[in-house]
């Protein structure tokens, strides 16, 4: 599977964002029913690797679904309050009915008033705002379950695994700022960190979430020059525009009509408080954003694996938060301004109980709380609360994400060996006193006396990438535990010997066959490697099999672009196979079997 570009794609990294998960498994559907029936899924499966992992919090997302508990995070034996007991003061289902909703009870120092226009909601009120309503506190249904007179300080949900990832995890005065004990420290986000560490081919990866409807591209623990502008060209210009039209947002003008970027860049200097915005000649809009609070200038968090995927292993790495019932649900009203949020969740409540048949909101029901005192138990399922509700509006949620990850797929580069050839240019019985000497195209052959049969074979070949990206992102190629682009002559070692050419010729990175809109390259560490040939070159008289060469690095063909000529002049003896491996780590491997002519 590492011989072709891989593709992740992950659910419930959270616990209770379990659309995620719903969304991996649909993906999987439909490329395992649309094989061999479907054609462009099928030559998908067959160029490249897929790898869904649909739950990486399983204890986290087994306590959302079965117990009613939603647990964002995972699950660890801790004695979080020092009483020499573990994980024994969590949530309760007071009240038995099979679900953890919440309590709502009269508190004159609460945050809470009903909703006016639906008595089922409860509406937060601002900081200082006054009222003359009856105030309200809600919790999560609990009690205090070992008589220290705290509730719910003893539960078994653990870290948040989003923010154990070894990118940025420490703050900028090197003290922890992500979750955990350190990096990695959970055993979910250990294995997630060995698999990409052990498939390196991976170029492409999506980590899902719930609510929002939008999808963050790197970077939210670094500000916007940390990425390389080819980069950003390629996550706004082609992805963000695709999925904007894919989940019905407005495309900006600037990414229909990149020729305006600069004067676009010169008026927001003018205009815009966003100095990033300014710098990229566009503001982001809400359906494809970046996580890190650019008004603000500060990350958004620590140690999150978007950022990780991204900086560490250089992968196309977005997370996208799947669930908008505006976008997902079909003539669901649209709501601006201020009171907007809450507008919304009438409208939700209102859809729920048409189209559900309000099984999904527990009505509240009057309950004496054993601390607390009178009050209510009700509100939404927690599992339905911020996930896609059931149905239709999953099955859009569904279909759109699995379009635009065919999309995504259909960027991975593919490199192939074209028009490969191979020629006896002489033949003789003597090894020992011939020689070939290479000028231009043209090879002189100094012939030999006869004492064992060889041949001098010239062998050429276009290197392709066929696939619309480039085999690295811009940068790639210089990351720890990656490389540049090769292909090999291979041959029997101890018949064959190199006379132009080294055994692998070093490629570097293939560009692919789409023109970036966006971004015009050049400068220096522009990831655009433009390094001249160099050749070996052997003088008259060459060594033959079995007699050892000066050492010299490998021939080194990176002239840019999405093809590259390669060529060698060998000498063997017999007639044993001769075959081109062209191998890089992130674009695939091509075999091709030699035919001498």
């Amino acid at each position: 599977d590492q011989g072709k570009p891989g593709h992740w794609i992950s659910g419930a990294i959270h616990g209770n964002e379990f659309t995620g998960t719903e969304v991996c498994l649909y993906i999987v559907d439909k490329l395992v029913s649309g094989y061999g029936s479907d054609k462009e899924v099928t030559a998908l499966i067959d160029n490249k690797s897929f790898y869904i992992c649909p739950v990486i919090n399983p204890d986290g997302l087994s306590n959302t679904l079965e117990r009613g508990i939603s647990q964002r995070q995972n699950s660890l034996m801790k004695d979080d309050d020092g009483d020499g007991k573990i994980n024994e003061d969590g949530p309760d289902d007071l009240n038995g009915d099979g679900h953890i909703t919440q309590f709502r009870y009269p508190d004159p120092e609460g945050q809470y008033v009903i909703d006016e226009a639906d008595p089922r909601l409860m509406v937060r009120l601002r900081r200082d705002e006054k009222t003359t309503k009856p105030r309200y506190s809600v919790i999560t249904e609990d009690k205090d379950n070992d008589g220290d007179k705290k509730r719910g300080e003893d539960p078994e949900s653990g870290i948040d695994l989003n923010r154990n990832f070894p990118e940025v995890w420490f703050t900028d005065d090197g003290l922890p700022g992500g979750s955990g004990d350190y990096p990695t420290s959970a055993p979910e986000v250990h294995a997630v960190a060995e698999f990409f560490t052990n498939h390196t081919n991976i170029l492409m990866s999506q980590f899902y979430h719930t609510s929002g409807g939008f999808t963050y591209r790197p970077l939210g623990t670094s500000p916007h020059p940390r990425l390389h502008p080819k980069d950003v060209a390629v996550f706004d210009f082609i992805m963000g525009k695709k999925y904007l039209e894919t989940i019905g947002e407005e495309v900006p003008e600037i990414w229909e009509e990149p020729s305006l970027l600069e004067k676009s860049r010169e008026e927001l200097k003018k205009t815009s408080k966003n100095k990033y915005a300014a710098s990229r000649g566009y503001e982001l809009p809400y359906g494809w954003k970046v996580s890190y609070d650019e008004a603000r200038d500060r990350r958004y968090g620590y140690g999150m694996a978007t950022d990780w995927a991204y900086m560490q292993y250089g992968i196309y790495s977005i997370t996208t938060e799947l669930w908008n019932p505006q976008q997902n649900i079909k003539d669901f009203p649209r709501f601006e301004g201020e009171g907007a949020r809450q507008e919304r969740e009438r409208a939700l409540l209102k859809y729920q109980d048409e189209k559900c048949g309000g099984k999904f909101f527990i009505p509240w029901q009057k309950f004496r709380h054993p601390e607390l005192g009178e009050g209510e138990i009700g509100g939404w399922i927690p599992k339905y609360r911020g996930n896609a509700l059931p149905g239709e509006p999953l099955a859009d949620v569904c279909d759109k994400h699995w379009r635009f990850e065919l999309f995504r797929a259909g960027l991975l580069p593919e490199v192939v060996i074209t028009e490969a050839k191979a020629r006896v240019l002489y033949s003789a019985n003597s090894a020992s006193e011939a020689g070939a000497s290479l000028s231009g195209d043209e090879v002189t052959i100094k012939k030999g006396k006869g004492k064992g049969r060889y041949r001098i074979i010239e062998v050429t070949a276009t290197i392709e990438n066929k696939g619309p990206l480039a085999t690295h992102v811009a940068r790639g190629a210089q990351l720890p535990g990656n490389r540049e682009d090769v292909v090999w002559l291979i041959g029997d070692r101890a018949k064959i010997s190199y006379l132009q050419g080294t055994p692998y010729q070093r490629l570097g990175v293939i560009d692919g066959a789409m023109k970036i809109p966006g971004y015009v390259g050049g400068g220096p560490d522009s990831g655009d490697r433009q390094t001249t040939e160099r050749m070996m070159f052997m003088r008259p008289g060459y060594p033959m099999p079995g007699r050892r060469r000066p050492e010299a690095g490998p021939t080194e063909l990176k002239e840019g672009g999405a093809k590259r000529q390669v060529k060698w002049l060998v000498a063997i003896e017999g007639s044993p196979p001769l075959k081109l491996v062209l191998s890089s780590q992130k674009g695939g491997t091509s075999v091709k079997s030699l035919e001498v002519q």
